[in-house]
């Protein structure tokens, strides 16, 4: 005979599986399996902080004339979505001219390295409805534009989180990336002082412990939601953001709008040119869909 117990306190399997022995005689009681739930936990997040950040002003206006709330899915790639595809998860090579001047994956860890990529996934495209409510629309379709467009990368539970290095700051005092979104375990970084999109490389960062202190001084410059203040956080090379929660953290990355291939070494990992990757001519790359803003 098999016992199975559903979702219970450890104390109340207990009691349950001895009132169901009391009623068997000792003579039928032969086996007996008992399910215990198994129950894991990620790492809590920290809940305070050392750590400070800058403030920038806001260039060029607010996004979407601040029509729009922050939970929206051009700012938050949880809302946006994205599905699992079974992709080489390896650097691929690209054919094509890139920007010498392009964020480094490498960065997210200090030191920098190229860490394994764990799982792959593509995209969902957005149907907008801008004068609903939040989320403003609904997903659509898995989005074919690239093979792979977010990708999740190999991390150790506790280590330091950082922003993907760019030689080029978005402000005088030295920054790089303006912060556009932040919660407890996500980030959107604008490698430009615009509160937008779709001008220069936008990343995205999940699935780690954003520094609390970085996640109040982006709520502090909002009114329910909604830019109030003119400025933003700002970050800098090699400035932690925050801690590994799992054994990965999740990346997807956008140039002038467009989601890009997060595995592409020349555009991402170009310091590893001797690492091996799986060569793609660029025109061969899915086709299909639209990108997530208009």
């Amino acid at each position: 005979m098999r016992l199975r117990l559903a979702k219970r306190g450890l104390s109340g399997i207990v009691a349950a599986t001895l009132s169901a022995l009391a009623f068997i005689a000792p003579a039928q009681a032969q086996s007996f399996f008992l399910y215990l739930p198994i129950v894991a936990r990620s790492p809590e997040c920290p809940t305070t902080s050392n750590a400070t950040y800058d403030l920038i002003g806001i260039v060029g206006g607010y996004y979407k004339d601040n029509r729009l709330t922050d939970e929206n899915p051009d700012f938050r790639l949880s809302i946006l979505g994205y599905a699992p595809v079974n992709e080489p998860l390896q650097l691929v090579e690209y054919g094509g001219s890139t920007d010498p001047n392009a964020p480094r994956f490498s960065g997210i860890f200090e030191p920098n390295r190229l860490p394994a990529f764990v799982r792959a996934y593509r995209r969902y495209d957005w149907n907008w409805n801008e004068s609903g409510p939040p989320p403003y629309g609904a997903r659509g379709d898995v989005n074919n534009d690239w093979p792979v467009s977010a990708l999740d990368l190999a991390a150790t539970p506790g280590e330091g989180i950082y922003i993907p290095e760019r030689n080029v700051s978005n402000n005088p005092i030295g920054t790089v990336a303006m912060v556009l979104y932040a919660d407890e375990d996500e980030v959107t970084l604008a490698y430009t002082a615009n509160d937008s999109v779709v001008h220069g490389y936008v990343v995205y960062l999940m699935n780690f412990c954003v520094d609390p202190n970085l996640v109040a001084l982006y709520r502090a410059q909002l009114n329910n939601g909604r830019r109030a203040t003119g400025q933003l956080p700002a970050v800098r090379n090699n400035q932690r953001i925050g801690t590994a929660r799992h054994g990965y953290v999740t990346v997807a990355i956008r140039d002038t709008g467009m989601f890009m291939d997060p595995r592409s070494r020349k555009d991402w990992w170009s310091e590893y040119s001797s690492a091996p990757a799986i060569v793609i001519p660029r025109e061969h790359r899915t086709q299909g869909g639209e990108a997530a803003t208009r």
